[in-house]
């Protein structure tokens, strides 16, 4: 019989914090981190700090000023299947599923307000056609948050440069530097 324990795949969505990219310039007692990685979409009616590093893709943080509820997502392309594995990389998945995640923790539209981050990297194009990902990325953002009604507060996108974002669900505010 075989005794040898199953070691797991190696997930980095589960990594301590000390393995992750600091993005904040001094520790902070009052919110707990989460790093969002590309794909991702992170909510919450309690004091956080999220953080991530955006190129081409794009972070959209959406904050309920009323109820002081906070969220972020980022998403690596402008458009993609629903039934995919991995859905939520798709601007078309992941807005409208932190948006349903936000009204799930009791936020309100008419509380609502995003700030977006990303879009950069001119050099990034789809093979087809030749146009910058950043900026479809960024297109894809702005048309849902009109669509939804949806009050937009901050904006720091396109450029040749990644940035470096972090965002409070408490108080929705939010900052970035560029790479």
């Amino acid at each position: 019989m075989n005794s040898k324990p199953k070691l797991q795949s190696f997930n980095p969505a589960v990594l301590p914090m000390e393995y992750l990219p600091r993005v904040l310039n001094a520790p902070d007692d009052k919110h707990a981190r989460h790093y969002l990685i590309p794909g991702k979409i992170f909510a919450a009616a309690q004091p956080f700090a999220i953080s991530t590093i955006v190129g081409s893709g794009v972070a959209l943080c959406l904050w309920d000023s009323e109820h002081k509820i906070g969220g972020a997502n980022h998403f690596i392309l402008p458009e993609g299947p629903e039934d995919s594995a991995n859905a939520t990389r798709y601007a078309n998945i992941a807005n409208q599923a932190l948006l349903q995640r936000m009204f799930d923790l009791g936020a309100q539209r008419n509380s609502l307000e995003a700030r977006i981050f990303g879009g950069s990297l001119p050099a990034v194009t789809f093979s087809s056609g030749g146009d910058c990902v950043g900026d479809r990325n960024v297109h894809a953002v702005t048309h849902f948050l009109k669509l939804n009604g949806i009050r937009l507060v901050q904006s720091e996108v396109g450029g040749t440069q990644g940035r470096k974002l972090v965002f409070h669900t408490d108080d929705g505010r939010a900052w970035s530097d560029q790479l």
